[in-house]
């Protein structure tokens, strides 16, 4: 096994994540400010049922992209836990990639009563948890004293083009030179192609890496200091990125020393024993070990209530930041999907 591939895939996360709400604070900001009046969908109500499907529409993208979006944006209160609950019902990891591949009409249906389940239990949940957020620290502020706003610097000024640019580059500050030369690196990465082949996913990531990179450019520097390397950086990515980092390596190393594949095929029989492995395999924040309930289903080996009950309570990577941002909410999270999963599937199974 390459040792390096988890260090490489937190990395990705971390630097989305950072992307993501980097863009966040710059949006939630500036409209905080007076930029526009109307909010964004996502930025609505919490009760709001645009919200919950829009989310759901996030988890519904094929990869880790769309939820990791939605955590982020909980995590800077853009939206509410009922967001991320309906984002994780539909959200299925690199795992959608490969059920699209095999069987592409079962996926969409499985999707959208996934859907389903995910608004009506995001809604409640929204109406239980309004107002408890848990250990969210980074709720966007406006900052009275001067320069404490969002401001595009010398954009905002008087002058031509060519005197805004050059008025840009006489600011240049440390912390813009470091953000730059931590943007620049990832897209490099990104489209060097040095972790995996250019897909979609990199795409995205790319596309929101350049204009975060456009935004550090203009942004006023007490916006960049204060905001972005003294909030975001230094406060909420150090710990994001040690729990994803260690969270890989114990799963990449429980994969190697434990072969689930024979532990689950000797209980084929026990079918609510199965149930209950898929549920407890469902709490890995990770694609790969849940390949395995789609592969026994696909080819008839496994019950249908076995496989619903994996696909509700697994998320791909959309938990896994949850878990780096807030263990209690990610236990919740799991504790729900769990109950939900076990109730569907011994229905499933004594039905079917």
């Amino acid at each position: 096994m390459n040792w390096m591939l988890p260090l490489w895939e937190t990395i990705h996360i971390v630097f989305f994540v950072m992307v993501v709400m980097m863009l966040m604070e710059f949006v939630e900001l500036y409209r905080k400010r007076g930029g526009w009046n109307k909010q964004l969908p996502l930025l609505g109500s919490r009760r709001s049922f645009v919200q919950l499907f829009i989310a759901s529409l996030f988890g519904f993208i094929p990869g880790c992209v769309g939820g990791l979006m939605v955590v982020s944006l909980y995590a800077h209160r853009a939206v509410g836990f009922g967001a991320v609950v309906a984002a994780s019902f539909t959200a299925l990891g690199d795992d959608a990639f490969r059920m699209l591949a095999i069987e592409p009409l079962t996926t969409v249906w499985v999707e959208c009563v996934l859907l389903a389940l995910g608004l009506g239990v995001g809604a409640l949940c929204n109406r239980i948890f309004e107002n408890k957020n848990g250990n969210f620290p980074c709720q966007v502020e406006l900052h009275s004293e001067k320069g404490g706003e969002v401001r595009l610097s010398c954009f905002e000024k008087g002058g031509n083009l060519g005197q805004k640019i050059a008025c840009m580059f006489r600011n240049w500050s440390f912390s813009k030179t470091l953000l730059v030369f931590i943007l620049v690196a990832y897209l490099i990465m990104i489209f060097g192609q040095l972790h995996a082949p250019l897909d979609f996913e990199h795409i995205v990531f790319g596309v929101l890496t350049a204009v975060a990179l456009c935004m550090v450019l203009v942004a006023n520097e007490y916006f960049l200091q204060e905001h972005l390397w003294n909030h975001l950086i230094k406060k909420h990515m150090p710990s994001i990125f040690l729990w994803t980092l260690g969270t890989l390596y114990f799963l990449a190393f429980f994969r190697q020393t434990v072969d689930l594949q024979a532990w689950i095929a000797h209980d084929t029989g026990r079918q609510f024993l199965l149930l209950l492995v898929a549920v407890i395999i469902g709490w890995i924040p990770q694609s790969g070990p849940h390949f395995l309930f789609i592969q026994l289903y696909f080819t008839g080996a496994l019950p249908l209530g076995v496989f619903f009950a994996n696909a509700i309570v697994q998320d791909g990577h959309t938990s896994l930041l949850l878990l780096s941002t807030s263990r209690q909410k990610f236990i919740l999270l799991k504790a729900i999907k769990s109950l939900i999963a076990i109730v569907i599937g011994s229905g499933l199974l004594l039905l079917y």
